[in-house]
């Protein structure tokens, strides 16, 4: 569960997590290990309340 307020929080099944390859200068091991941690959820579908919903939508049209 991801805790966002005393009062909102995301379930472990509306997110999903995924270990990437980070973009950008690196060392010895760059293109050997997974780097970055990538997170995505649905907005729509999810249990967040509307206007968590609405400002995140907005914000992704910038």
């Amino acid at each position: 569960m991801i805790v966002l307020s005393r009062s909102v929080s995301l379930a472990d099944n509306e997110v999903e997590l995924s270990a990437i390859r980070a973009q950008g200068a690196g060392g010895q091991h760059v293109n050997k290990t997974s780097t970055a941690i990538h997170l995505r959820f649905d907005i729509r579908a999810s249990s967040l309340p509307p206007f968590y919903k609405e400002r995140l939508l907005a914000a992704s049209h910038h």
